[in-house]
C-alpha cells in the first residue's frame, strides 16, 4: 500500500511533467526511450527518486542564493556605475566651462567683432602674436589697469611696451607678476641696467 501511495502521485508527477515538455519541445525517439528506462528505474527504486528530488531542490536553492548574491553584486555594481556617470557628467560641465573660459587667438565660427587699436605701415607686431592671446582689465583704486599678453622674457615685454609707446598709448609699461600675483616693486627699467 505504501508502495502505491508514492508511486501513484509520482507517475502523476511524471506525467504533468511529460506533458509540460511535450509541449514545450517535442522529443526524439532516443531521448523518450532515455527517459521510459529512468522512469522504470525510479518505479523499482523510489528511494532513489526521493534522493533525486532532495538533490534537485538543494540545487535549485544553490542556484537561488547565487542568483541573490549576483543581484547584489549588480545593484552595487549599477550604484557604481551611476556615481561615475554622474562625476563624468560633472567634470564634462567643468570641461565645457573652462574651455568656454579659455583664452585663444583663434576665432570662433559665427559672427564675432573686433576692436582695430590702428593701422600702422611702418609698425610690425607680427613676432608678438603668440604672446597676445590675453587682454585683461584689473580694477585698482577706483581705476582700471588694462594689461595685454604676458611674456617670458623681460626684453620682449620690454620691445612691446616700446613699440606700444610708439602709436600713441605713452603710458605703457612692463610689469611682473609672480605665480599670478603682481610684484609692486618691480620697474624693468632698473633691471635693464643692471
Amino acid at each position: 500500500m505504501k508502495l502505491n501511495q508514492i508511486l501513484i502521485p509520482f507517475v502523476a508527477l511524471l506525467f504533468v511533467c511529460f506533458a509540460s515538455i511535450a509541449e514545450a519541445q517535442t522529443l526524439s525517439k532516443s531521448e523518450k526511450k532515455i527517459l521510459k528506462k529512468e522512469l522504470k528505474a525510479y518505479k523499482k527504486n523510489p528511494e532513489d527518486y526521493a534522493m533525486m528530488k532532495e538533490k534537485t531542490k538543494t540545487k535549485i536553492q544553490e542556484l537561488n542564493d547565487e542568483i541573490a548574491s549576483l543581484k547584489v553584486k549588480l545593484a552595487a555594481s549599477n550604484k557604481e556605475t551611476q556615481t561615475l556617470a554622474d562625476k563624468y557628467a560633472g567634470l564634462e560641465m567643468q570641461y565645457t566651462k573652462l574651455k568656454k573660459s579659455c583664452v585663444t587667438s583663434e576665432l570662433p565660427a559665427g559672427t564675432v567683432y573686433q576692436v582695430q587699436m590702428g593701422y600702422y605701415e611702418y609698425l610690425d607686431l607680427m613676432s608678438f602674436n603668440s604672446k597676445l592671446k590675453s587682454v585683461k582689465a584689473e580694477e585698482v583704486d577706483g581705476g582700471k589697469r588694462y594689461i595685454i599678453g604676458y611674456f617670458e622674457d623681460m626684453m620682449d615685454a620690454v620691445q612691446f611696451s616700446n613699440d606700444i609707446k610708439s602709436i600713441g598709448i605713452k603710458d605703457a609699461f612692463v610689469t611682473e607678476y609672480i605665480d599670478g600675483t603682481r610684484n609692486m616693486k618691480f620697474d624693468a627699467l632698473k633691471s635693464i641696467s643692471k
